[in-house]
């Protein structure tokens, strides 16, 4: 599982990678997700946001800050 949160830095792009590291630790998660500034990977794709979460190359949401338990419901579903 690749997880990769691509953001510009800002403060709430910053705490979501924070809630993103605690939710792999709990779900034992091999691989620890990826924090990129290099938005020009996500804008080559045709996707505009300031913060991107990509499970697997696929889009999980856009421009969101769930809480940390739904952040985890989120990373579960993939994991099945």
């Amino acid at each position: 599982m690749r997880i990769t949160l691509y953001d510009r830095g800002l403060p709430k792009g910053k705490k979501l990678f924070t809630d993103l590291e605690a939710v792999c630790k709990r779900l034992q998660i091999d691989f620890d997700p990826e924090y990129s500034h290099d938005m020009a990977k996500v804008y080559a794709k045709g996707i505009q946001g300031t913060t991107v979460l990509m499970i697997d190359n696929e889009i999980v949401f856009i421009d969101k800050y769930p809480d940390i338990r739904e952040l985890e419901n989120i990373v579960s579903d993939y994991l099945k």
